[in-house]
């Protein structure tokens, strides 16, 4: 504040000594009277709106009182004043800029005065002074509460930070993790900042805008010269000033219609296609984006919400902005060139139309920044609800098993009813949006008559002048209410934009940026390793964590449920990074190494395996294009895939539907098992990969995957003592740490260890449930 207050000190007494000094010069002279100055703030001959000047010193005094008003607020540390206040006080800006042109007009009653140096020098200084004092308020007011509430929130952050720190020592977790504790809540852009943004997307596809341009300034120009022409016919119609006259007015008339409609066809189809242009490169930007972040962002993020985002929120940007730019544009052209008329025929007429010009742009901002809060909300319960129907469409297997097809309906219509709220607060601030313009235009139309009637009746403007003036006027009310309504489209625009912009331009946490490709053998070292979930970062899930898994081998993974096991393996993928200690395969730290060839060498089996809705091969081959039919034969035989596959009508290219629902589990499960070995990987993890089979689809499986872990590192993760007796190594995990490793029969001596504990209890259950048989 300190910085701008020499700035804010000199705006305000120049604009009370220029107010003051310029009734100095109010005369026909250019010399400086004092005398004149008393005269007007004595008011010896009286006050005449007419010709007394101290209204623009009133204007200053009423500009100087809010200011200081505001610097004693802010001083005194009320919250947000000059941010409350901002919309008001441009609203103050616009009644001091349409308060002088009117005084100008009631100068300009006696056209002496239109000579006085003093008269020019009230009107451009209060003018600018209109300017500057919504600059003024809106850069230095404004920005020092900014700089004021940020310095509060990092104190406030830097107290949070250490009380979550002592409390995490508490936990015994000193060590861990200072890193959640930064504030991950986006910033808030600007709405300049996301017009400029949407813009930049109509620059990659600058030909077809530009074409679009070109026909759109043909257009305009051929429309801006009907008005003349037309007021050319109807004063020909009035002055009965002959046929031939009628007839070449009418033609031209006819000429520039047909020229307009031609190339405004031309305008709309270059506009619509580069529309569909930049959607389409909208939609590719987000989905790239979305497919490089961390898999800890898609725990966080509803997928459903994902989804909105990339079709009606998409949607809604790219056919709003190309629409809304197509439409200011020829209603900007259109504008200047009726403006340009407009003065030409009466500068004192197109005064009384400029007055109003702000007003409906204050207007405009208002209701501008209130569509845009509407939209975002909007679109965050539009994302609400395609949440809902991504979830219940894609388990309905499960809803109607417990048939809750009407809770769904229900629980659907309610996020429904919530964007219907909102959509009906969107349609009564329209409402009130359309009559405040209606009511400016027609205000406008009203003064315009009026004072054009005066004008014409003082000689100082003809009668076909007046009727021609008038069409403009109605066209130029025509192009404000488009642009009017491009900036509420724009508004709705930059809502729906908000999350767009969000997700594309966020950085992944994990950047998957590794250049290595070092020959790997498949030995993979936790060293101190330390970790939580991003979602969850106050449940510390692994705890100095020291693990080692030899090359060629097969470890286990066992434990109770939520010990640690399937976060080891998540890391071991690299879809998370530690918060303390590293993670090396070969003594190479796994984020180093390039994520393309890291996973090539490393392939994972799931126990719920996903496949695409595509047919045999490409499920097989997913992710594999360097891979031949050679490759995929060889890897289907390893898995037990192949026999099952060439019984079916199409083989190989028969579709296994939307996330493998035309396969069995086990059909599944094998096919998943050849994804894999397609890779020939160095690193096969096992995470509870038959747990859910039958009898016979689990030994066929089991077959496979004896006969795929011969020469590779293999992980198991499993509770069933069949899978992990054979194993080379068992490491037993307990709540986040390794608390014995061994083979199984090491492992059976230490009567009083887990391992020994878990494998008793299910040898107890399996015997149960054997005699209950």
């Amino acid at each position: 504040m300190r910085r701008r207050s020499p700035l804010l000190g000199l705006f305000l007494i120049a604009d009370v000594v220029i107010s003051v000094l310029a009734m100095g010069f109010y005369s026909s002279s250019w010399n400086f009277d004092s005398d004149l100055i008393f005269k007007h703030l004595l008011f010896l001959d009286g006050y005449d709106f007419l010709s007394n000047p101290i209204d623009f010193l009133l204007l200053a005094i009423l500009r100087l009182t809010l200011v200081v008003v505001a610097v004693v607020l802010i001083t005194f540390h009320y919250d947000n004043v000059a941010t409350t206040m901002f919309m008001p006080m441009l609203g103050v800006a616009t009644f001091c800029y349409s308060y002088t042109l009117i005084k100008f007009l009631a100068f300009s009653e006696n056209s002496e005065m239109l000579y006085y140096p003093g008269v020019w020098f009230s009107v451009t200084w209060s003018v600018l002074a209109a300017v500057l004092f919504a600059l003024v308020w809106y850069f230095i007011l404004t920005a020092h509460e900014f700089d004021y509430q940020r310095l509060v929130s990092q104190r406030f952050a830097a107290a949070n930070a250490n009380s979550s720190v002592e409390s995490a020592a508490e936990r015994g977790s000193s060590d861990s993790i200072s890193e959640h504790l930064v504030d991950a809540s986006p910033k808030r852009i600007s709405t300049l900042d996301h017009i400029f943004a949407l813009l930049r997307y109509c620059q990659y596809h600058w030909f077809w805008f530009a074409l679009g341009f070109v026909f759109l300034v043909i257009y305009a120009v051929a429309r801006v010269f009907i008005p003349k022409y037309t007021g050319l016919v109807i004063t020909n119609i009035v002055k009965k000033a002959g046929v031939e006259s009628l007839v070449h007015s009418v033609l031209i008339m006819a000429a520039l219609t047909m020229v307009s409609t031609f190339f405004g066809g031309l305008r709309g189809g270059c506009f619509d296609y580069a529309t569909a242009l930049v959607n389409r490169q909208v939609r590719l930007d987000l989905f790239r984006s979305l497919v490089h972040q961390e898999i800890g962002f898609f725990d966080t993020t509803k997928s459903g919400e994902m989804v909105s985002r990339l079709t009606s929120d998409c949607q809604t940007m790219s056919s709003t902005v190309s629409t809304n730019l197509n439409v200011f544009m020829r209603n900007g052209v259109m504008l200047v060139g009726a403006m340009a008329f407009m003065f030409v025929m009466s500068w004192r007429l197109s005064l009384v139309t400029f007055i109003a010009i702000p007003l409906v742009g204050f207007i405009t901002k208002w209701y501008g920044a209130y569509y845009d809060k509407l939209s975002e909300k909007t679109q965050t319960t539009i994302a609400d609800a395609n949440q809902i129907a991504e979830e219940v469409l894609s388990t309905m297997r499960t809803v109607r098993s417990f048939a809750c097809e009407r809770r769904e309906a229900d629980r659907f219509e309610n996020k429904l009813g919530d964007t219907l709220r909102m959509n009906r607060k969107k349609a009564i601030a329209y409402m009130g949006y359309s009559w405040n313009t209606e009511f400016c235009d027609n205000a406008i139309l009203v003064a315009v008559l009026f004072y054009g009637g005066h004008l014409v009746m003082s000689n100082m403007m003809t009668t076909e002048q007046l009727i021609t003036f008038l069409l403009y006027q109605l066209q130029l009310g025509e192009n404000l209410y488009n642009i009017g309504y491009v900036m509420t489209g724009l508004m709705e625009c930059v809502g729906a934009s908000r999350k767009v912009f969000e997700y594309m331009l966020r950085d992944p946490e994990i950047a998957n940026d590794g250049k290595r490709e070092p020959p790997l053998e498949g030995e993979i070292k936790f060293e101190n390793v330390y970790f939580t979930y991003p979602s969850r970062p106050n449940n510390i899930v692994l705890k100095g964590l020291d693990l080692t898994i030899q090359a060629g081998q097969t470890t286990a993974l066992v434990g109770p449920s939520g010990g640690g096991k399937s976060s080891i393996v998540a890391l071991i993928q690299h879809f998370y990074e530690p918060d303390k200690g590293t993670i090396t395969i070969d003594g190479v730290n796994v984020k180093d190494i390039s994520h393309m060839y890291y996973h090539h060498k490393i392939a994972m089996v799931a126990q719920e395996p996903v496949l695409y809705n595509g047919s045999v091969r490409y499920n097989i081959l997913y992710g594999c294009d360097w891979a031949t039919e050679a490759d995929m034969l060889r890897a289907a035989q390893t898995a037990n895939v192949h026999n099952f596959v060439m019984e079916l009508e199409k083989g190989y290219d028969t579709d296994c539907g939307e996330k493998g629902v035309q396969m069995s589990g086990g059909q599944k499960q094998r096919i998943a098992i050849a994804r894999a070995l397609v890779r020939n990987p160095v690193v096969l993890i096992l995470d509870e990969a038959t747990s859910a089979l039958d009898a016979e689809s689990e030994a066929l499986v089991q077959e496979a995957l004896n006969r795929c872990a011969r020469e590779r590192t293999v992980l198991i993760v499993a509770h069933r003592l069949s899978t992990i007796e054979k194993a080379d190594q068992i490491a037993v995990i307990n709540k986040g740490s390794l608390v014995q490793t061994g083979n199984h029969a090491e492992l059976m001596k230490d009567e009083n260890g887990l391992y020994y504990s878990l494998v008793s209890k299910q040898l107890l259950a399996s015997k149960i449930k054997g005699g209950s048989k």
